[in-house]
């Protein structure tokens, strides 16, 4: 990797870090300032709908202004609110700290998807967002198991404080890369917010992209806040262990996720793209088909890591079409996509649960791995397989 995109890995981690700290450190936050558990789960979401709702703000200030430039100033932000976060004396000081964090958190994502698309041709594009995907599913993960740690160990203020240096640490290597700017390939644009946005959609694929991308979230991650209860039905986990076990296996998906991020040049080459996303769209739907009649927690566990390879190997994909609908409104088309997943993600699990208590488990699992597999199929053909050189006003290469 070169020294920019490392620069831009290093504010992918902190973004994801921060993200997840906060989830194990609720009980002792809301001892703490004396509120209810169900009160300071409420710095959960004031870090993650921000974080959804910035940015189709922010991708087209990256293209306006210049994305290295807007990464600099989101991770010094981000560093800020956690630092607040850390010190904060109150609860609504300590929530108001988290919705601003949020902001910038999610600004650095998309604005870092379209700096890789700057950086790296189209095939190159492919591995290299792959790695980027470990350093983003690495800090997730880490996020949490240090958070629970260092706050046992240090109190909950001590958690904060880590994920605030890590900021920090970002902050100083974005900035410390400065110089490299006047050498970053990034174009600037001088159009309003609509005339990007419009921009992307001249590329009539956008369309098909950006629908895929939310029915997948939709899908996929459908299941997940009902996986304790799950277990407890088809594998016989105690209520006092579901929670352990379902973490567990939600953990798998991650792993898997890394999975894939490491063998990404061996998969792009054995199978070219078209058939990476058909295969991966296969396998994560007979892994959730497959949750009907595992008997075990563990298996449960085994499965979701394929799933999640599976996942990653379709969701990268998208990305990087993304990231080539528009290569003068970059910024814009990856920050739609984002806003797109995490809409896909807040449709899910309502729906799910409400066809789960109609029809069952099964009827509900089974229809998600139907979708799946269909979804996988409608990809290849109008998303990776369709030309973009007839579409009008598609600036590609």
């Amino acid at each position: 990797m070169s020294p920019l995109s490392l620069v831009f890995a290093a504010c992918a981690f902190a973004s994801g870090f921060g993200m997840r700290t906060i989830d194990p450190l609720i009980l002792p936050i809301a001892q703490r300032f004396d509120v209810t558990p169900a009160t300071a789960a409420l710095l959960t979401s004031a870090y993650a709908l921000p974080y959804a709702l910035a940015q189709p703000f922010l991708g087209p200030l990256g293209d306006r202004f210049g994305k290295v430039r807007c990464i600099q100033v989101c991770v010094v932000m981000m560093a800020v609110a956690l630092v607040c976060g850390a010190i904060a004396p109150s609860f609504e000081t300590l929530l108001v700290s988290r919705l601003l964090a949020g902001v910038f958190a999610g600004g650095l994502i998309p604005l870092v998807l379209a700096g890789f698309g700057d950086l790296y041709d189209l095939q190159e594009r492919q591995v290299m967002v792959g790695r980027l995907l470990v350093a983003i599913i690495s800090g997730q993960m880490l996020g949490s198991a240090a958070a629970g740690l260092v706050g046992d160990a240090f109190g909950w203020r001590g958690a904060l404080a880590l994920t605030a240096t890590i900021a920090v640490l970002a902050s100083a290597l974005a900035w410390a890369g400065a110089a490299r700017i006047a050498a970053s390939p990034a174009a600037r644009s001088v159009a309003s917010f609509a005339s990007l946005y419009a921009h992307v959609f001249d590329n009539r694929k956008a369309y098909w992209l950006y629908g895929a991308v939310i029915v997948e979230g939709m899908l996929v991650f459908a299941p997940f806040p009902y996986m304790g209860q799950l277990l407890i039905e088809r594998t016989g986990s105690a209520p006092e262990v579901a929670p352990t076990h379902a973490g567990l296996v939600l953990a798998a998906f991650g792993i898997g996720g890394i999975a894939y991020g490491l063998m990404v040049r061996r998969l792009v080459a054995a199978l070219g793209v078209r058939r990476m996303c058909a295969v991966g769209s296969a396998a994560l739907a007979v892994g959730v088909a497959m949750f009907v009649v595992l008997p075990a927690w563990w298996l449960y566990a085994l499965t979701m890591a394929a799933c999640g390879m599976g996942y990653y190997m379709l969701h990268n994909s998208l990305q990087i079409e993304a990231t080539e609908l528009a290569p003068s409104a970059r910024g814009s088309a990856v920050a739609l996509f984002a806003c797109g997943f995490f809409a896909g993600l807040a449709l899910g699990p309502p729906l799910f649960g409400a066809l789960m208590h109609a029809a069952g488990f099964s009827a509900a699992l089974l229809t998600c791995a139907f979708g799946i597999a269909v979804l996988g199929r409608v990809v290849v053909r109008t998303v990776i397989r369709s030309p973009q050189a007839d579409t009008p006003g598609h600036d590609g290469p």
